[in-house]
Parts: C-alpha cells; structure tokens; sequence
C-alpha cells in the first residue's frame, strides 16, 4: 500500500535586519498574498538578533542584543527579569489564515517562555537551564487570523535568560480539489435520463450554525465586562481590550461541550479587585464549558474560583497579589484544566492559606472536584501556601510538568511542601520544584481511605535550604501496598535534604 505523501513543509529563515533594508523601495512592491495562496514567507525580523540592537522587536525591562556566548552568530538577546516584571520581547507577525504554523527559539538561563497569541490563537512553551534548549510550539490561524504576535519573556526574578535563532515555519496549506469537469451532452432525437456511473455523491457535510449576532464581543471597562459576561451565549468569545477592569466579576451562563463560551485577553487586560480580601476577583459559578485565557486576575481575596462548573479550561492566565488562593476548583467542579499560567505573591495574609492552586473542600468527601489537570505552569515566587493543595474526596487528577518555588512557605497552617495529596489516584510526574520548608511532595490520609492511589514519577527536587529533621522529596505518612499503595518511581531525584523518601516507602 501506497502511503500518501504529506503537504511539504517550507522553513522560513529570518533575515539579518541589515539585509532586509537594504532591500529599500523594492520590499514594497511585494503583492499581497491571498488567503488561497501557498504560506509566504513571514516577516519575523531580527530572530538571530544578528543586527547587534533589537530592531524589529518591542522590548520592556531589562533586554539588550549582546556578544555574550551567542548559540549561532554573533549576538544573541539578554533577558533580565526584575522583581516585578518578566522582561518581555515581542513582534507582531503577518501569517495566511488557514495554515500551520511553528514558532521555535534557542533559550537557556532561568525560566523562559517562547508564546504566540491572535486572533484565536495562544499557545506556550517553558523551559530552563545552563545550556541552549530548544523550544517550540505549533498554532494554526485562524479564518480570520491576519496577525500573531511573538513573544519571548522570563519569569519574576528567576534571573537572566537568553534567546536566539526565533524562527517562524508553515506548511503550506494542501492545494483545492481540481474541478470535475462537466461533459458536454449530445442531443439525441429521444432522449433517455440515466444515472452517472460510479457511487451516487455524497452529499456535503453542513456548515455549522453560527451563535448568532454578536459572536465576537470587545470590552473595554468593568461595566462592559459585567453586561457581556451576564448576556454571555454557547459560542460566543468576549474579548478584552487591554486596561484595568476594577471589581468582582461573576460567570454564571454555561456553554457547551461543542460550543464554548471564551473570555480572552491580553495580560495586560487586568481584572483588579480594589481593596485587598475583597472577594473573588472571577468567580465561574455553575457555567459549565468555558475557557478563560490569557488575562491577569490580582487584588482581593482569591484570584479565580470555579463552583459547580465542569469542563473549565484556564489557560495562560496570570494570578497575583491575593489574601488567599490562587485558582481553586470547587463544589463538584470536574474536568478542569489549569495550565500555562502564572501564580504568584498569594496568602499575603500570612496566614499559610494562600495555595497557588485547591482542589476540593477540606474535611468533607462530598465535593468531587475529579479528574482537574494541572499543566505546565509557574508556581511562585511568594506563594504563601503550598503551591498545589488536593483535598480529600477529590480523584483522577493529573499535576504535570509544573514548576514550583516554595519561597513563600510559613508553616502557619502545615504548610511545609510544594504539592500536598489527600485525594486518591493521582499521577504526579514531571514537575520540578526548588526551595522549601521541609518536603518536596507529601501524601496524607485526613479520611480513612484517601490520600492513596498516588504515583510520583520523573519529578526534580530540589531541597537546598529545607530545614529541620526529615527533609524528603516525596513524605509518605500513609502506605499500605494492598489498601493504600503509593507508587514513588525510580525516575524521580533529589539534591538536599535527606533523601528521596522516607524510611520504609519502596522506590520503583
């Protein structure tokens, strides 16, 4: 069997910045390219960072081009995050609606974020460390996609970071059907109808039904959020300009499983609540499918809370600035996705009740928050809590590929480790934690029969700094292999403290 050929893939290569002006007048007398045309080559200017400044990108914060042990060539970009800012560079670029796309990068240092965000497109990937590791993520533009913007960032005080080779690549999109081309008939004195030969024709597939008028709403104050998420409908996507939303902002209208409801912006679109413990500062209470991404949730109590609503997707949001929590998945609120995003500065109370993430209700097993997934975010700095609570009654969730810092820890409310497991079957693996009070992850069993079922795998610990007797990455208080098994992988590591796991908790 013949296996069919896949669309050929085109890469782009950014062009030093020197060359493109010197290209003069004769750039512009490039056509435009139609939305049926093949993927033209994207302006993404300056990726290498080769023309020594940062021509084409629009910085903030401390970034500069610099000769300091680029990957390829002679430059590349230099990332200093601050207390209060993560450094960001970004470019808008034009892309042909309909096609794939690959955003990639070269970055190395503390945590670097490589994103891309539209018109109906988002997507993000983080990565760290001393040498040059190549990041990447895919998006497809929208029908209405024209233009995406690029960024590259680190994360608040994580230290410097470096970019270089951002490149942009498309496949393009397969060619249109050829026409069947209609046969011209010959009169005959009678004519007879028959059928064509070959199967009948099928019949094309329906178009979907638009929500409606006003399928795309644009806010631009607290007032206009308030009346667009009261009138919100299936399908409909409330869009946020960029500003400072002030208030309590309140979903109760559902979506559904094939018509969801988003609420999208920029992260400079800010829902503020104005005085610190003045309640939630979003709070999707019985609305079921919906996606909030990409805005910045700070001020009052707790930043996003989710009350009986399943299929919640929070996605590249940032939280910050709270007495409490930071995202909380409550009251039988199942399915739940929180990931790309960023928690910090929670529980300024002091109190040890600021968690970066809760899933349940303590002491009760009547809320069923199962099966929330928590993907690929940054945790801390200063989160006065642990940075992910899972409480009892609660199962089948998934922590995965998460970075922790437990700098924020007190202890004033047995708050002592990154992630803490009351729940029952959960898979735990590919996170990397640093800086804690005492343990990495710990499981305990608050009601007879949870805090079981727990597997830890391919998780990093760092435990420099943990203080007192006990120190461990993964602190078992409850095992029993046929009542009450926990699984701590091989794969798992550890530098500080006093080992991988506690006495008597096999490994593998």
């Amino acid at each position: 069997m013949t296996r069919p050929r896949s669309p050929r893939r085109r890469t782009f290569r950014v062009a030093p910045a020197a060359t493109l002006f010197g290209l003069g007048l004769a750039a512009l007398a490039v056509p435009p390219v139609s939305a049926d045309a093949p993927a033209a080559e994207p302006p993404l200017v300056n990726g290498g960072f080769e023309s020594g400044d940062l021509s084409g990108w629009s910085c903030s914060g401390d970034s500069r081009a610099d000769a300091d042990a680029p990957r390829t060539g002679r430059h590349a970009l230099t990332s200093v995050p601050g207390a209060q800012d993560t450094a960001p560079c970004h470019q808008v670029v034009d892309v042909v609606p309909g096609h794939r796309y690959t955003v990639s990068a070269w970055v190395r240092g503390g945590y670097a974020a490589l994103g891309v965000q539209g018109e109906g497109v988002a997507a993000s990937h983080w990565a760290g460390g001393a040498e040059w590791t190549p990041v990447s993520t895919g998006f497809t533009a929208g029908a209405d996609t024209r233009a995406v913007t690029v960024t590259v960032s680190g994360w608040y005080g994580a230290g410097p970071i470096g970019v270089d080779d951002v490149a942009l690549t498309g496949d393009e999109a397969p060619p249109p059907p050829a026409p069947t081309p209609t046969p011209t008939p010959t009169p005959t004195p009678t004519p007879t109808p028959t059928m064509p030969p070959g199967p009948e024709p099928t019949p094309p597939a329906p178009t979907p039904t638009p929500s409606g008028p006003g399928d795309t709403v644009t806010v631009t104050d607290g007032a206009e959020l308030k009346a667009a998420l009261a009138a919100a409908v299936p399908g409909r996507t409330i869009r946020l300009a960029d500003g400072t939303y002030r208030g309590n902002f309140k979903i109760t209208r559902p979506g559904t499983a094939e018509r969801r409801v988003t609420l999208t912006g920029s992260p400079r679109a800010e829902l503020v609540t104005p005085n610190a413990g003045g309640g939630y500062g979003l709070h999707v209470n019985g609305a079921s499918h919906w996606t909030i991404h990409g805005i910045t949730v700070t001020g009052g109590q707790k930043g996003i809370m989710v009350d009986a609503s399943d299929h919640v997707v929070i996605d590249s949001v940032t939280v910050h600035g709270l007495t409490m929590e930071g995202v909380h998945f409550r009251n039988s609120s199942s399915h739940g996705v929180l990931r790309n995003s960023r928690i910090r500065d929670t529980g300024t109370a002091g109190n040890g009740m600021g968690e970066g993430v809760y899933v349940g209700s303590a002491n009760t097993l009547t809320d069923r928050s199962d099966h929330v997934r928590i993907l690929d975010n940054v945790i801390g700095p200063r989160v006065g809590g642990e940075n992910v609570d899972i409480k009892e009654g609660t199962t089948g969730g998934v922590v995965s590929g998460n970075t922790f810092y437990g700098d924020g820890l007190t202890g004033a409310h047995y708050d002592d480790s990154w992630v803490d497991v009351k729940g029952n079957g959960y898979l735990i693996e590919g996170n990397s934690g640093h800086g804690t009070l005492q343990d990495g992850y710990q499981t305990h069993s608050q009601r007879p029969g949870w805090g079981c079922g727990t597997v830890f795998r391919a998780n990093h610990s760092d435990l420099t700094g943990a203080r007192g007797s006990g120190r461990y990455a993964f602190d078992i208080t409850h095992h029993d292999p046929r009542s009450c098994p926990v699984t701590v992988a091989g794969d798992n590591t550890v530098v500080g403290g006093d080992g991988l796991v506690n006495p008597g908790i096999p490994i593998g």
